[in-house]
């Protein structure tokens, strides 16, 4: 059996031209990384613990609420992994504290592989708003990057018809819409530190109520895209991460706020599939309309600063999936093409198999796939003069196609 190493090894001379860090990224969010005992004494330290806290309600069956958990990963090229610690994980690697040469290791049983870090502890982390709320309770944290969760539920689970890939709120600890007011305070404390933030996203579960459709969940986000702005002066560096609305609503958005950037996630490239995976958003915009109403985006936010993802992997899941890695990639490249034709950067994420989503627990596709969907979206995007400001190696780091945009 193929060790992870010989795995990276072999890869690593079949395509000489990929970054070797964007490799070993794409290798540890397929097959997870474990903190073994040493390591998780280590990030108790007030440096790295993140505290236990989890913003959009994951049920993690090895997280315990005693011991706190970092952040995502750092590699030595700065870019960063966002591992889901505790996870049920067939073939982790390990990450280590080695007391003697103070450093953190990244194993394959015995066998180094590399030194990595964590993104440290950020300075607003335990600190809490004026009406007593956690404010680490508020944002998901990456290196530069702070990411907000408007509407803690989504309403796609209540008849079924959420997203067959998706864990998020399974915890059963969140906390429903975001006050506006800890949101304008966390903010207000987290851009006290210098330097550490450069970009704001906000996203929450799926609200389809009102008339038209969506209209009191983009009026929600209009509330909390004001609160943050308050920090500000005009606009900020930003990206709203919600359905695809009509332009009416997205005008209204972006004239009313200092939002920069948009980005509705397809999740599913194939139009079949998509109705399957994705049975809530077919029901209530339909993947054709999704397309548009993307593409229509362009015109209020410009070029480049619309974008939308595809949950990599999940066009392979059993029982509908695509059967061959040709058919998926040419799938996502077919579909990036034409967004990339419109100027909307179309990006990829590692799809990860949970016991709460509908597909729970199966087999990922190889580590060269992800490589060559990857490498293929890169070039696509290359090709048409899209680049990734705010989804890159600093800042989301969940899309390692954004991370190759480094060498160029």
């Amino acid at each position: 059996m193929q060790t992870k190493y010989e795995e990276l090894e072999q890869l690593r001379s079949k395509y000489p031209d990929f970054s070797p860090f964007v490799l070993l990224k794409l290798s540890m969010i397929r097959y997870g990384a474990r903190l073994t005992d040493a390591a998780l004494d280590r990030v108790q330290d007030p440096y790295y613990s993140f505290g236990a806290v989890e913003p959009f309600g994951i049920d993690f069956v090895g997280r315990t609420e005693k011991r706190a958990m970092p952040g995502p990963i750092l590699l030595r090229d700065s870019s960063n992994v966002y591992i889901n610690y505790g996870e049920n994980y067939s073939d982790p690697y390990d990450v280590d504290w080695d007391e003697d040469a103070g450093v953190f290791f990244l194993k394959e049983g015995d066998r180094i592989i590399e030194t990595v870090d964590f993104v440290p502890r950020p300075a607003f982390f335990g600190k809490k708003t004026s009406r007593g709320t956690p404010m680490e309770a508020l944002a998901d944290v990456r290196a530069q990057l702070l990411i907000l969760t408007a509407f803690q539920r989504c309403r796609f689970w209540e008849k079924g018809d959420q997203c067959a890939f998706c864990a998020f709120f399974t915890s059963g600890h969140t906390m429903g819409e975001v006050d506006c007011q800890d949101i304008y305070e966390m903010i207000h404390e987290a851009i006290k530190e210098p330097g550490r933030f450069s970009e704001i996203h906000v996203s929450g579960g799926t609200d389809f109520t009102g008339e038209p459709p969506f209209e009191l969940e983009a009026e929600r986000y209009i509330r909390v895209l004001q609160a943050i702005g308050r920090n500000f002066k005009g606009r900020f560096s930003s990206q709203l991460m919600c359905p695809a609305y009509p332009k009416h609503l997205l005008k209204r958005i972006y004239e009313q706020t200092g939002i920069t950037s948009y980005c509705p996630n397809i999740e599913v490239a194939d139009e079949a599939l998509f109705r399957k995976l994705c049975p809530g958003k077919e029901k209530w915009v339909g993947y054709r309309e999704w397309i548009r109403r993307t593409v229509d985006a362009v015109e209020i936010f410009g070029k480049g600063n619309v974008y939308t993802q595809v949950v990599t992997g999940a066009e392979l899941a059993e029982p509908d999936g695509f059967r061959s890695m040709d058919e998926a990639l040419e799938s996502n490249l077919k579909l990036c093409e034409f967004f990339a034709k419109n100027g909307v950067n179309f990006m990829s994420m590692v799809w990860r198999p949970h016991k709460a989503a509908r597909l729970g627990f199966q087999p990922m596709p190889p580590l060269e796939y992800y490589v060559r969907v990857t490498k293929g979206l890169y070039e696509i995007r290359k090709e048409y003069g899209l680049v990734s400001v705010n989804d890159d190696y600093k800042h989301c780091g969940n899309h390692p196609d954004a991370d190759l945009e480094r060498m160029d």
